[in-house]
C-alpha cells in the first residue's frame, strides 16, 4: 500500500463569505468551486480540483484531512488494515466531495479523520497548461502561496497515531519531541519526500491546531506579512520567526472563524522511505527552541489555542 502525498485540508467555518475572501484575498489560493454550504480552493502551482475545503458549520475545526494512494487497489488494503487495527472505517462515495473519486474514511487514534482516495479531477496551474507564463502574474491577488504543506492537529497522547501511521501506512518519523522518560509529546511525519506532511502535537483529542501554506522563499514570506498587515489580519505576537524543527521561517494568523493559518518556506527534504534513516529528537526541555528559535520561547496560547 502505498500513500503518495498529503492532498487536502477540510476545516470548518462558521462564516462562508468571510472565509472565501480571507483564503483568496489574503492567503492567495484561487477558488475553484462553491455553494451555500463549501467552497473548495486550490493554490496556484497544483493541478488537482483542491488542496483546501472550508464546510459551513456552527464551530470551527477540522473535518477531516485528505490524502492521496497510488492505485485503487490502495483503498481496499487500507479499509480492511485499519478495521484489522481497531478503527472506525467507512466508504465515501463518489459524490460526497466534488473534484474527486471515492474514498475511505478512517478516524485515527487521536480522534482525527483521515480521507484517502484515489482520483482527483485537474484543473491545472494557474499560469496555464499551453505555453504557460512562468513566474507569478502581475494580476496576482493575495500572498504568493504555491501549495498546502503540511497541517499539526492535536491530541492527547500522539504515540498510538504514530503507531499507526508509521508501522500500517509507512509513514516517516522525521522528528519527535519526548519527555526525561521519553514518551512522545509531537511528532512530525511525512509520507513524501518533504520533512513532514502531517505533525501531532499536545492538545484535545480531534482538535486542530494549523494548517501552513508553502512558498518559494523567505522574502515571500515577508510579502506575505505585508498582505496580513494591510488586509488587518492579526499575526502570532512573534512576528516573522524561526522553527529550530525543520529550521523554516514562519509566521502565524488565524482565518476568521479562529483556525489557524501559517506562511512558510525552508523546510529540508526527508529520505522519503520508512526508517532509512533515524529520526531528529529534541528534548521537551528545548522544545521552546525547537518551536521558535529566535525567541526559544512558546506564547502560552500557542498549544492552548486549538480549533
Amino acid at each position: 500500500m502505498a500513500i503518495s502525498r498529503f492532498s487536502y485540508a477540510n476545516l470548518r467555518v462558521m462564516d462562508l463569505p468571510k472565509a472565501v475572501k480571507h483564503y483568496t484575498e489574503t492567503v492567495g489560493l484561487r477558488l475553484v468551486e462553491s455553494d451555500d454550504q463549501r467552497a473548495y480552493f486550490q493554490a496556484d502551482e497544483c493541478q488537482d480540483h483542491h488542496c483546501l475545503i472550508v464546510s459551513l458549520s456552527d464551530r470551527a475545526g477540522i473535518d477531516h484531512v485528505g490524502f492521496k494512494v497510488n492505485d485503487p487497489s490502495d483503498l481496499v488494503e487500507a479499509a480492511e488494515a485499519a478495521a484489522a487495527h481497531g478503527l472506525a472505517v467507512r466508504d465515501v462515495p463518489l459524490g460526497e466531495i466534488a473534484g474527486q473519486g471515492p474514498g475511505v474514511m478512517i478516524t485515527l487514534p487521536s480522534e482525527h479523520n483521515m480521507l484517502l482516495f484515489y482520483h482527483a479531477d485537474k484543473i491545472g496551474y494557474a499560469g496555464g497548461m499551453h505555453n504557460p507564463t512562468p513566474g507569478v502574474s502581475k494580476n496576482k491577488i493575495g500572498a504568493k502561496v504555491t501549495h498546502l504543506d503540511h497541517t499539526l492537529l492535536s491530541c492527547e497522547n500522539a504515540q498510538p497515531t504514530v503507531d499507526f501511521l508509521t508501522k500500517v501506512f509507512d509513514f516517516s518519523l522525521t522528528e519527535k519531541v519526548v519527555d526525561p522518560g521519553g514518551n512522545l509529546i509531537a511528532a512530525f511525519l511525512t509520507c513524501t519526500n518533504t520533512m513532514h506532511d502531517l505533525a501531532l502535537g499536545p492538545g484535545p483529542n480531534g482538535t486542530f491546531h494549523h494548517m501552513a501554506f508553502g512558498m518559494h522563499s523567505r522574502g515571500e514570506v515577508l510579502e506575505g506579512v505585508d498582505i496580513l498587515k494591510e488586509d488587518e489580519v492579526p499575526t502570532l505576537e512573534y512576528g516573522v520567526s524561526r522553527h529550530g524543527i525543520a529550521g523554516v521561517t514562519t509566521i502565524y494568523f488565524h482565518d476568521p472563524s479562529g483556525n489557524r493559518n501559517e506562511f512558510y518556506n525552508g523546510a529540508y527534504q526527508a529520505a522519503g522511505k520508512p526508517d532509512l534513516v533515524p529520526p531528529i529528537v529534541w528534548d521537551v526541555e528545548n522544545f521552546p527552541r525547537g518551536a521558535f528559535y529566535y525567541e526559544n520561547q512558546i506564547p502560552e496560547t500557542f498549544f492552548d489555542e486549538v480549533t
